[in-house]
């Protein structure tokens, strides 16, 4: 973003008169970290991260603004699966041209022999980057001769242009740490509105005011103590919405004898701007070319629903989903020539030919699960990850998504059920619920009889609908029958002398299985008492829930519902003595 700067302001100053002081030296490693064998406050640690310490600051030039972050961090290795910290990602973001750049990176393991500290300094060659997407590259480095025992360190510096985006602080990770400390250095002219999630005490939480070189500098200053490992929990949506994070968003900016500049703003102002995109509201106007394409699919076709299931499924089909989340489409005639896309592809390549076949849509901007809650209160677009459609039928909206080969066009991810989606219209502006009544749903039918003492043989039919279905589908048809059962079977600890598949091509019927099965051992004798589980599958090993407490909200993502029914011949010389009733 350009800022608009006063003639007269030439202020210039830099990170090194915000240093601050950090809690460990670069080199500087006591002995006793490095023969330290558990961590007494988690036993099970793999490792455990001693100090994280960050700086990010502000640079003011003469007509320029340049963020700078510093960051230090040593770790203790505990165990061999704790040595996979040994490989480092920096996130970059980027754009065109444009990247942020990692400096003055260097980096030590530290090892004992014989009683002494051994030094192992990274080389250069260790350094590599990578893709992560569309707006962010990963800086990678290995840390070298790491073992168990071991102590990694590294530091380095981030120089970066987008300094609206000011980086935000995670004081935990999947091992506990010890200590983490951040210090964000803000102008005066520069207001963030600052965010705290999480469910960590922070032992420091300050503002200091400074004067650089005659600039009013707030020092935001934060520490946490003793973080424990951050722990998924079942049945939770991502860790971004949960681990204990200060997030900041650049609300405006004020220069002396300069008008307000609005960066934030506000929804609208933020759909305004993506509307009048060429590179996203302006695409599908800018679509002609599709009229033809659309012209064939829907060639005879009068009713408004068979015409979007006949465009979603051409879309499907021509169009593979290459697993990135994205909302900016590429080119749509490239993309259609590849055959193969990002979440921003197809669903934008759908909405286009929903136009131009006459049927009213917008895009609707989400969150993934994966990614994160949005926060309502802060209009920024890095919130967003993904696009689908919305339809409009006389006075219902439909909600669609073309990137799972294997769903009906009623029928949206799961990935997308995460709270509310943002409709971005001229005409339809607003916050839209992403929902779903479609079930993840199993009938399961037994129909068994004991063979032998410890033997059951019959019959298992299993019909799988709506998210359950996908599942199905999508294994049966990436390994092929022949493995799909083998594996199907292995996992039930099912001999089979026959299985049967039907309506494994129909969307929208029911998946249908048919096992013709011996299940050996699944009945146990005491003398001449024989018990037997009815649950020969879908059986509920364990709990999941296993604490006596539960941090995070439950999340299912879909409904669920399992059907059982189970019947079972019994031989004339046995007689049933007790059987329990359901609950």
């Amino acid at each position: 973003m350009k800022l608009l700067f006063p003639l007269i302001f030439l202020v210039f100053f830099t990170g090194n008169l915000y240093a601050q002081k950090s809690p460990i030296k670069f080199g500087d490693v006591p002995i006793e970290d490095l023969k330290m064998t558990r961590y007494s406050k988690d036993s099970s640690a793999a490792a455990v991260v001693l100090a994280d310490y960050g700086e990010a600051y502000i640079n003011i030039m003469s007509s320029s603004v340049k963020m700078t972050t510093t960051r230090h961090v040593r770790i203790k290795i505990l165990t061999k699966e704790g040595m996979k910290w040994g490989d480092v990602a920096i996130l970059l973001r980027k754009s065109g041209s444009t990247g942020e750049l990692v400096t003055s990176l260097k980096a030590t393991t530290y090892n004992l022999a014989d009683g002494k500290i051994v030094e192992s300094k990274m080389n250069k060659d260790a350094v590599f980057r990578d893709k992560f997407n569309r707006n962010f590259i990963q800086q990678k480095f290995t840390m070298p001769d790491v073992k168990e025992g071991s102590v990694i360190e590294y530091a380095y510096n981030v120089s970066s242009d987008f300094w609206t985006y000011f980086p935000s602080w995670e004081f935990q990770r999947t091992i506990p740490t010890i200590w983490s400390e951040y210090w964000a250095m803000i102008p005066e002219f520069f207001h963030y509105e600052k965010y705290m999630q999480g469910y960590l005490t922070v032992s420091v939480n300050e503002v200091k005011p400074m004067n650089m070189a005659g600039t009013a500098v707030n020092a935001h200053h934060w520490v946490v103590k003793d973080a424990p490992a951050f722990k998924e929990e079942p049945f939770m949506t991502s860790k971004e919405d949960f681990v204990s994070r200060i997030n900041f968003a650049l609300s405006y900016v004020t220069f002396p004898g300069m008008p307000v500049q609005e960066i934030m703003g506000s929804w609208a102002k933020l759909n305004k701007e993506l509307t009048e995109d060429e590179d996203f509201g302006r695409v599908i106007e800018k679509s002609g070319f599709l009229k033809e394409a659309t012209a064939k699919v829907t060639a005879g076709v009068t009713d408004p629903l068979q015409k979007i299931e006949a465009i979603h499924r051409y879309v499907k089909e021509n169009v593979a989903w290459d697993g990135t989340e994205d909302y900016y489409p590429g080119d749509l005639k490239k993309i259609l020539e590849k055959k193969k896309g990002t979440s921003g592809d197809i669903n934008v390549l759908l909405a286009s030919m929903l136009d131009k076949a006459g049927i009213p849509v917008d895009m609707v901007l989400l969150s993934t699960r994966s990614h994160g809650f949005i926060r309502q209160a802060y209009p920024m677009t890095q919130q967003f990850n993904y696009v689908i459609c919305a339809a409009r039928i006389q006075d219902k909206v439909l909600l669609l998504d073309a990137t799972e080969k294997y769903l009906p066009y009623t029928v949206i991810p799961e990935r997308c059920l995460n709270g509310q989606g943002l409709v971005i219209s001229k005409t339809n502006h607003g916050w839209i619920p992403i929902e779903t009544k479609v079930k993840a749903k199993s009938t399961i039918n037994a129909d068994l009889k004991i063979a032998g003492d410890a033997e059951i043989t019959g019959t298992v039919t299993i019909s799988d609908e709506g998210y359950n279905a996908r599942s199905t589908r999508t294994e049966y048809h990436a390994s092929g029958e022949k493995e799909f059962t083998k594996n199907f079977l292995e996992a039930k600890r099912w001999e089979a002398t026959k299985s049967e598949y039907a309506d494994l091509h129909d969307l929208n019927k029911p998946v249908r299985q048919v096992h013709t099965i011996t299940i050996p051992d699944h009945a146990s004798a005491a003398g001449d008492i024989i018990y037997i589980n009815p649950f020969v599958t879908n059986q509920l090993k364990q709990n999941p829930f296993k604490h006596d407490t539960r941090t995070f909200p439950i999340d299912y993502g879909v409904p669920s519902e399992t059907v059982y029914m189970f019947k079972l011949t019994i031989p004339e010389v046995i007689r049933l003595t007790k059987c329990h009733k359901a609950k």
